[in-house]
């Protein structure tokens, strides 16, 4: 019993018999699943930003400005307008979407749609791909990753049922 109580990843036995630890299993499908349900919890958190939101019609009051500082978007201006709108209990309010990008550069008076949470006076959602798309990169990476799994669990499978 202590040969079996010691840590390992595959073994294979004195009579041929091959065995595959537990954690083989873990490290080959923690990353696809972990990412995968990464996947999954924000696109329920974009499907609830639709569902508790209404919908909204918004007039451009200011749009804040900055350069940007990462890799990804130095050399570029990114945007975050702020609108007005008429809130739930008839009152007159401003708020931003909280996010910034470069094609947000919104003439101010223009109106636009959004949509804004009822019971809290929080930042507005502004309708469009971009709430879906960090969601489906963190589902394409699992995508990716399940490939190795796959793969992998393959060949162990196979080196398992090729003992005796």
């Amino acid at each position: 019993m202590l040969l079996l109580s010691q840590p390992y990843l595959r073994r294979e036995l004195p009579g041929g018999r091959r065995l595959v630890s537990w954690r083989a299993w873990v490290l080959v499908w923690v990353t696809p699943v972990l990412f995968g349900l990464a996947a999954l919890l924000l696109a329920a958190e974009a499907v609830w930003r639709q569902v508790a939101t209404v919908p909204a019609t918004g007039e451009v009051v200011r749009v804040n400005a900055w350069e940007g500082e990462t890799i990804l978007d130095r050399g570029t201006t990114n945007y975050a307008p702020v609108f007005r709108y008429v809130w739930s209990d008839g009152a007159v309010t401003e708020a931003s979407t909280g996010m910034s990008h470069p094609d947000w550069n919104f003439e101010i008076g223009s109106t636009h749609a959004i949509r804004y949470f009822p019971r809290a006076r929080t930042d507005v959602v502004l309708p469009g791909p971009h709430n879906w798309f960090v969601a489906g990169v963190v589902g394409g990476l699992a995508a990716v990753f399940l490939i190795p799994a796959l793969v992998l669990t393959r060949w162990l499978l196979r080196w398992k049922a090729a003992g005796t």
